[in-house]
């Protein structure tokens, strides 16, 4: 009975380390920054409109912890620093090391005609490398800009858009699969318990024959000894 106990208790124990291991990781979030995008061929005022909306759908992707602007440009003064007219990557540097930041995106927005143009770029404080770079061409009305401006804040937390801001933006729905985006994970837990569970199973029916030999069968009669009388 104990024996049993014990395997019961290691197959729930097991389950939840398991289960524990295929959570998603929240303090994986990265302190970031997103300084005002030059706008070419459009005006400063849409340009900062555009990065506002870049930034807030970024905080939507749960993918970083986001400077809020008001607080940025509350440091930035203090440090008597223009946030205005920066716009190589070495100025963004060292806007990220003033806030104190491991990542900035910087980047542009720009017109050419009737076709818009969007070029973001994440990049580390620390080592000035990029870490992702997103180019982004559109030809449309100007209001169906802002949803294309979503889309780049998730690719560039490289992630995939919600089925709602493609439908938004007219990308063509895939057809639902067997396994969903984070499925393979959900399988994988009920396989990994599954797998638990068998193992859990065959030890106690090892417990069980174990039982049934625990008892020796009984010694057979002892034969009779037949002797032979007189004459």
């Amino acid at each position: 009975m104990k024996v049993r106990m014990g395997i019961v208790s290691i197959v729930f124990f097991s389950g939840f380390l398991f289960s524990q291991s295929l959570q998603p990781n929240t303090n994986s979030k990265v302190t970031t920054a997103v300084i005002d995008f030059d706008g070419l061929g459009i005006t400063t005022m849409e340009a900062i409109t555009l990065t506002q909306r870049l930034a807030g759908e970024m905080v939507n992707t749960n993918a970083f912890i986001l400077v809020d602007r008001s607080q940025m440009k509350e440091i930035l003064s203090e440090q008597g620093f223009q946030q205005s007219g920066c716009t190589s990557a070495e100025c963004a540097v060292e806007i990220g090391n003033l806030l104190g930041v491991e990542q900035m995106v910087s980047g542009s927005f720009g017109k050419i005609g009737e076709t818009y143009t969007i070029e973001a770029k994440l990049f580390s404080v620390e080592t000035s490398e990029t870490i992702r770079a997103v180019n982004k061409t559109y030809k449309g009305a100007v209001d169906e800009l802002i949803t294309q401006v979503e889309l780049v804040a998730w690719d560039i937390a490289g992630l995939e858009p919600p089925q709602a801001l493609k439908e938004k933006a007219g990308i063509p729905i895939d057809e639902p699969k067997v396994v969903k985006s984070g499925g393979g994970k959900k399988w994988l837990l009920w396989g990994g318990l599954l797998a638990i569970a068998g193992g859990a199973a065959y030890a106690l029916t090892l417990e069980e024959d174990a039982d049934d030999l625990a008892e020796p069968p009984p010694p057979p009669p002892a034969p009779r000894m037949l002797f032979g009388g007189g004459r």
